[in-house]
């Protein structure tokens, strides 16, 4: 999923949202294992609040594709449901047996799969914000700290 995120002048990629991730989670590594810089601090709280921002943005779209794909799968089904429906008019079918139909569609097997990839990067992303709120906020004190230590 290498797709351009939108929002007015911002024009950025999935990869460079990630690289931008993977930089915030770089320097709450380096906290963890070492005295930080008070200073620095400042900084990196307001990279993590950049992160939060696009990361914000890639989630709309995540969430959007994930919403789609779930209307995609309905049409798809109603689709196959009147196909096979026109294809059997002749033989007496059960719900049960049109069911199974639908249910084994290549068409459906993949709108579902799609559906269930975009819901498992919406539940990650969303994971992901949630942690570097908390960074934010972590490294927003450390810079206050060392403000009160003076």
């Amino acid at each position: 999923m290498e797709e351009n995120v939108y929002d007015n002048d911002f024009n950025f990629s999935t990869s460079e949202v990630e690289k931008l991730i993977s930089e915030c989670f770089a320097e709450t590594e380096k906290a963890s294992r070492e005295n930080y810089d008070h200073y620095k601090a400042a900084k990196t709280a307001a990279m993590f609040l950049t992160a939060q921002y696009k990361l914000s943005l890639l989630i709309e779209d995540i969430e959007f594709d994930a919403k789609n794909s779930k209307n995609e799968i309905t049409r798809l089904e109603g689709e196959k449901y009147f196909e096979f429906k026109l294809e059997n008019a002749d033989k007496k079918t059960t719900e049960s047996m049109i069911t199974s139909y639908i249910a084994k569609s290549q068409d459906i097997i993949d709108a579902k799969k799609n559906c269930a990839k975009s819901e498992s990067l919406l539940k990650k992303y969303n994971f992901i914000l949630n942690t570097l709120k908390d960074g934010h906020v972590y490294f927003r004190n450390l810079n206050k700290n060392k403000s009160w230590q003076e």
